[in-house]
Formats: structure tokens, sequence, C-alpha cells
């Protein structure tokens, strides 16, 4: 269940081997609402739970509950109709390239692509 709280005590706890012989540190995290677990991490310094920062995190109760960050993903080269804008873009660019220096025409490059572009994304031709 994810869950947003203020981060109240972090205490190193140990370690333990993973299966590939990756050494992993345990943490036993607190928060202001009362939540505690174990989080592992890789490094010995980990930077996910901060004492006194608020954060997004994830909570599996039980006998051993244990807390993960939650991941944002990462949005790249943008995100939405941005991202779908600017993949039509560059692949209308690489084809308009491939056409226009065939032809010898690189004059007409940019205006090429654009009206690639604007075919992928309304259809209008």
């Amino acid at each position: 269940m994810s869950k947003k709280s203020k981060v109240t005590a972090v205490q190193s706890n140990g370690t333990w081997t993973g299966q590939g012989g990756n050494l992993y540190y345990k943490f036993e995290v607190s928060f202001e609402n009362g939540d505690t677990g174990e989080y592992s991490s890789k490094s010995q310094d980990q930077q996910k739970f901060i004492i006194g920062t608020e954060t997004d995190y994830v909570f599996m109760g039980g006998k051993y509950p244990k807390v993960k960050p939650v991941y944002e993903q990462p949005q790249g080269g943008g995100s939405g109709d941005n991202r779908e804008l600017l993949i039509a873009r560059q692949s209308s660019l690489k084809v308009a390239c491939e056409i226009c220096i065939a032809s010898g025409d690189v004059e007409q490059l940019l205006p090429m692509a654009d009206r690639l572009t604007n075919w992928v994304l309304t259809g209008d031709k």
C-alpha cells in the first residue's frame, strides 16, 4: 500500500547477501504516522529515507514489515503528447534527410520534415 509520511528515525540494522551475491544493508525506518519497517539498500549510506523529510513509500505489513521508496519513472525526452511530437519529428527528420540528400535538394529538408511530421500526427496529406 502506497503511503506518505515524515521519516522520524532511520537505524542501521545489519546486512544480508542476495541470491546474486550482492551485499544489502538493512535499515529500520520509522514514520510520523506510526509505520515502521525494514528497508534494504545496496548503499551503506542510503539516501531514500531522510529523517525529517516527508516521503512517498510503499508499506508491506505482516510479521516482518517492509518499506520501499516510491520511484518516479523518468520522463525521458518529454511526456504525453510532447513525447509523441518529439518522436514523430525525429523520425520525420531522418526520412527527410535520406530523401533530400539522395535527390540533392537539401533546401527542402526542414519543410519536408514538417510535412511528414504533420502527416504522422494528423493524417493530413
